[in-house]
This record gives C-alpha cells, structure tokens and sequence, in this order.
C-alpha cells in the first residue's frame, strides 16, 4: 500500500521529534498530512524536508512490513490505543482472533478451537486438527484485534503455539480500547449496547456455554460443534461490528481528523459455513479423548476404601453435605447433614482415608475464623495454596472470606475429629480436580460433570438415580483420594499452612522414600527392632529425640519424667501435630526412614496423610508377661493403663505388619528382614 493513501499518513507522531499534543496542535492548524508537514513552514524541525521525507517513506511504503516498527513508535508516545490507526491503514494484514477453552487456566486447560477473521474471510482451527492454515494466517497478519486478548487468549496461544509469536504482534485489545469510550462491560453487553445482534439461537451463548458445547461435542452431540462454531463466528463478527462503531462514531472526524476513505470491517451480509464430516468429528474425539487420563495405572488404591465429602458450610433445612465412599472405580453417594452422620459413615465404611472438599488450615498468623481476629489485618484471609491456585487461573475461594468462614470452622473441627479417631484426612479442592483431568465443572453443566466422571471410568449408583451437584463433587473429592493413594498428586501449600492435594498426571517425588513407624506398648521391643531397620540402612528418628531437643533449648533437664511430661502437654495442647512435622523436618532428605515409638492416632494419620503408599505401620506384638519383666520400672500395670499405652494397643487395627517379639533375637530379625524385603518389594 502507498503510504499516501493510508491512514498513517495523518499520524504525525511517527515523525521524529513530534509529540502528541504537537499533533493535536497540527490537526488543529489544518496540518492533516505528512505532506502537510513536510510542505509547513511551520513545522520547526531540525532537519531538511527531504531528511523527513525519507525517513517518513521508509515506515510508510510497504506499511505492511513496518507494522511493528510503526506499532513500537506509537506504543511509546502515545500508548496501545493508537493501534486502530495501524488497522484502518492495512486492514488485509489485520487478523481479529478468539478463542475457545475449556476452562481460565492456561496450565490446566486447552483450547477447543481457535477463530479468526483476516481480509474479510472467517477460518477456525478445532482442537485435534491440522494446524497448517492456522500458523499460515498468524505468520502472515501484522497486527491482531481481541477482546480481553492480552489477558487471556495470547496466553493460552502462546502455551500451545509458541512457535506462532503471536505476543510479538500489536494487539488492539478492544475490551481496553472501549473503555476510552465509555463501554466497560463485557463484550456481550457492549454489543448490545451497540445495537449488534446475534441469532436466536446463540443469543444466549456465554463462555460457560461454550465450554458445555465442547464436552457435548466430545460425549457424542455432533450438532453441538456446529453451535460453537456459530458462536465463535459471532464473537469474531461482534468485534468487527465494535470496532467499526467506535472508530466511525467516536474517533474519525473527531479524535483525528477525517482522511481518505477507511474500510469498514464489519460486513453484517457476511456468513460462514463449515462442515466436518463425521469421520472428522469422530477424529476429533478419539484425539481428544486419547489424552484423557488412564485410573488402570492408579493400581495400588483398588483395594483401598476412599471417602470423600463435599462439606456444607452451614447445617440447616437447605444445605446438604455429599459423601461417598469409592472402592477401586465403584462409588455410592449419599447427602448427610451432621457432623455425627459423617462419622459414622466413615466408621460404617471402614474409610482407609478421607478426602475433604473444605479448608483445613488457617492462614499463617490467624487463629481465629472470624473477622476480629487481631491478626486478621496483618495475616489476611488467604492460605497460600489459595492464592497458588489463582495464578494458574484457577478460580477458588480464600478460607476466610466472610461466606467462608463457618465452612473453614468446620472443615478443620472435623478433620481433627477424625485424625483423633486414626482416620488419615486431605484436603482437596473439586474444581481444581475437574480442571486438571479434563472433567466439565458442576457450574459448566451438572449433567456433563456426571457423564465426564463416567466417561473416566466412574461407575456406581449415580448412573441410576437422581443425584445432587454435592454427590459429584464428593465423587470427584474421592477421586482425589485415590490419585493421592497411587503418589499421582501435587501438594499446594507451605508448611505452616494444611496442604491442599491436587491430582497429578505425573507420580509425585517425594524427598524420602520409604517410612517404617514403629509402634508397641512398653517394653515390647521397638527400640530393638528400630535400631536393627537402621542398620540395614534407614535413617533412624525417634520423638524423645526432638522432645529432648526442646527441652534443652528451654533449659530444662531431659529424663524419663520431663520427657513424659513434655510429650502429654504436647499432645493435650494440641500441639502433636507440630512435634510431627518437627520429626519430618528432621529426616528430609533421607530415602528410607525409621520411626520409633508411634504413639498417638495422630502420628499415624500424619505420616500417612504426608505418604500414604510408602509408610508402614509396624506393631510390635509381644505378651504382657514378657514385657513386665523386662520394664525396668515398678508398677507395669499402673503404667500400661496409662491413656497413651491405651492408644496404642488401638494402633494395632492400622498396622500393615505385626511381628512378633515372642521369641528370640534370631526369630525377631527374621521377620524384620521380611519386612524390609517386602516394602522394597512395593516400592
């Protein structure tokens, strides 16, 4: 294009050394043109006319290769909202783009389609198809028109395109560029508001829609791409249509002055057709669907018994709690409303684990739920894996958020309640588990939720009956459960905070590998057996040892008694919990660890809850009798009735291993070495 029939040929600032206002102050002088400008004697430039005019015909005589030279000169003197000057001057190489997902988060989901619109003609790119033509129009347009573009749709091209460059191009977002104008609503509504008008049959259409359009394409509804392509077609039209209006009503002839004739973009006798055969379709999906994720690999969690539960904030008439219990690819589903029908259905169930759509934690510094905590303006009312979730687009609420807080309560009240009873408790998130395998959330489609859980290879009541959003998102917490079982998880969190569990298409790597915990009455032999592990080779920790650590620090004398006694105002105080993590810090980094001395139900759950599959519960079985003789204490019995003797001999239900410390040393190791041959074994 000739630069003296272009738009740009009134855009005076890409001249050196003139300003925006100097312009303004031009246009206002009746200096409209370069030519104008060269020709003025009132130009006051440093340099000869024929010095302005060349470098004036360098940017300008093939505008089409100088786009980004001219879009960086505007961009630095007078902002992105230029760009429309850039589209008026060579509307061929303008290419307006939207695109199609499954969801916000450029991480976690995908595009299902992309659309454009370049030269007056319409074109889209679905998921599982060649990309040729789509790459062909992106490498050839110099500058691309979105609607909230730069935040969302150059993000997700440049995650699964970044061979198109598309973030070196101008974008003209127009979702910013309306602002200007006064139009600061969605485009839908600045539509609207222009007197756009889309047909009856996707009048209605949102992005939520969309998204449900993609899953009923993919679960078998061919007339549903044929939607989403009108729909994006429409969007890609829309932005047309604004920008036309803006430029024509609110910027030429007033903003900048009237030059030359300008192409509209908007063509409202413009339609589209796109046909993809059924065998295409049908190629479509299986693409697709070849990536969604396989449970036959969750193999070691089939035989486990999962719970998981979408906890109610409140307990009244209308709120419901859904629970299920998932054993291998089996679910039954069920709503509860009290904390005491929970219990008893993880205790019916006989739960290995309990996965909890609520928050588990406080945020760091807070140790109260409500709004005065003194602590509340300096600590805020986000966890960290809140805020985590956010930067990868996944929307979540903070834990205390008002609307939150009596949920949070809850959450952490209950899950204490069951670690206290030896029921190991994650914390997880449904909507971020549906983004990460590929599932349509509840607040996309109910009914695609349960047809995408079935599809993954969900079975169970639910495809029989009438079931509640609640009973999927209980389904989907369990899920999470069994990925966590299998080591295929994420954890998101600090350690000062509860880890939230998230599935994982990759086995997490854990910094140890292998965890006995050892655990028996007095005198039973668990120093005996742990010693022996370490000499095989395993790190050995033992709580007295960070008790006494504590102890020390605070100057008092470490023996039997202040031991004792530090342990049970630990555990009474709440605080068994922070000893835990305080024997973690202690063997990170270690591959094989030995534990002695698990006492408490709470020291089961953790560990488990930290590595399920790779920590092993062993029960030193050895007869009172034998004990007795070998405490060196008075009073064995006296001590054996001690609360804390009581709660281990409850430990013996969890074990994985019971050995028996009957007999002799040679007997003891025999078994020990079976031990350790079989956790290597599973590893």
């Amino acid at each position: 294009m000739n630069y003296k029939d272009s738009l740009l040929y009134i855009s005076l600032i890409q001249v050196s050394h003139v300003s925006v206002k100097q312009e303004e102050s031009y246009w206002k002088n009746g200096i409209v043109s370069i030519e104008d400008l060269i020709s003025s004697s009132e130009r006051q430039l440093s340099f000869l006319p024929s010095a302005l005019e060349r470098e004036v015909a360098y940017l300008m005589n093939d505008a089409g290769h100088n786009v980004d030279k001219i879009a960086s000169i505007f961009e630095k003197k007078s902002g992105k909202k230029d760009f429309y000057r850039i589209a008026y001057s060579v509307p061929e190489y303008i290419l307006f783009l939207d695109i199609e997902t499954t969801g916000l988060s450029p991480i976690y989901h995908y595009i299902t389609m992309v659309g454009w619109m370049m030269n007056g003609k319409y074109g889209c790119w679905i998921a599982g198809t060649d990309q040729t033509e789509l790459k062909e129009v992106c490498h050839k347009a110099k500058m691309i028109v979105t609607f909230n573009g730069a935040r969302f749709d150059v993000k997700f091209l440049n995650n699964a395109f970044p061979d198109l460059n598309i973030e070196d191009k101008p974008n003209l977002d127009l979702m910013h560029f309306c602002k200007r104008f006064g139009f600061v609503h969605g485009q839908k509504n600045i539509e609207k508001e222009l007197q756009f008008n889309r047909p009856k049959d996707i009048q209605d259409c949102n992005g939520k829609e969309a998204i449900a359009l993609w899953y009923k394409f993919i679960f078998g509804e061919d007339n549903a791409l044929d939607l989403l392509i009108e729909y994006n077609f429409y969007d890609i039209s829309g932005m047309t249509y604004i920008l036309d209006k803006i430029f024509f009503n609110y910027i030429w002839g007033k903003k900048i002055p009237k030059y030359g004739k300008p192409k509209r973009f908007y063509n409202s006798r413009r339609r589209f057709h796109i046909f993809y055969s059924k065998k295409k379709r049908n190629a479509i999906r299986e693409s697709i669907n070849a990536k969604n994720f396989n449970l036959d690999i969750l193999e070691y969690s089939k035989s486990k018994r999962i719970v998981g539960i979408d906890l109610a904030g409140v307990i009244n008439k209308s709120s419901n709690t859904g629970i299920c219990l998932l054993t291998d690819k089996y679910v039954t589903t069920n709503v509860v409303k009290y904390d005491d029908e929970i219990v008893k259905y993880i205790v019916d169930s006989k739960a290995d684990i309990v996965s909890i759509d609520a928050p588990l934690s406080l945020p760091v510094g807070r140790t109260s739920v409500y709004n005065d905590d003194p602590m509340r303006k300096e600590a805020g009312i986000m966890r960290w894996c809140e805020r985590e979730l956010h930067s990868r687009g996944v929307n979540s609420y903070p834990a205390l958020i008002d609307s939150m807080q009596e949920l949070t309560k809850r959450g952490i009240n209950l899950s204490m309640r069951l670690r206290k009873m030896g029921y190991p408790v994650i914390e997880c998130f449904p909507g971020a588990a549906q983004d990460i395998l590929q599932l349509p959330r509840k607040r996309t489609d109910v009914e695609l939720l349960k047809t995408g859980l079935l599809r993954l290879g969900i079975h169970g009541d639910f495809e029989e009956r009438k079931v509640v959003h609640d009973e999927l998102d209980a389904i989907t917490a369990a899920l999470v459960g069994k990925f966590f079982i299998d080591g295929y998880f994420e954890p998101i969190g600090i350690p000062e905070e509860n880890d939230m569990i998230v599935p994982s298409t990759e086995k997490n790597s854990n910094d140890y590998n292998l965890i006995i915990g050892i655990t028996g009455t007095i005198a039973a032999g668990k120093t005996t057996v742990s010693t022996y592990i370490a000499e095989k080779g395993f790190a050995y920790t033992r709580y007295s040892l960070i008790i006494a650590k504590m102890l020390k620090e605070k100057g008092i004398q470490v023996n039997r008694s202040s031991l004792q006694k530090a342990g049970g105002n630990l555990f009474d105080s709440q605080k068994q919990y922070d000893l835990n993590k305080k024997v973690e810090n202690y063997i990170v980094g270690n591959s094989n660890v030995v534990i002695d001395g698990i006492r408490h139900y709470e020291d089961y759950t953790y560990w488990k809850e930290k590595n399920f599959k790779n920590f092993y519960l062993v029960y030193i079985q050895t007869d009172p009798e034998i004990c007795a003789t070998r405490y060196k204490e008075k009073e064995f019995q006296k001590a054996m009735n001690h609360n804390v003797e009581q709660e281990i001999i409850g430990l013996r239900q969890f074990a994985d291993v019971v050995i028996d410390n009957n007999g002799t040393f040679e007997d003891l190791y025999l078994q020990i070495d079976d031990l350790i041959r079989a956790v290597f074994s599973k590893k």
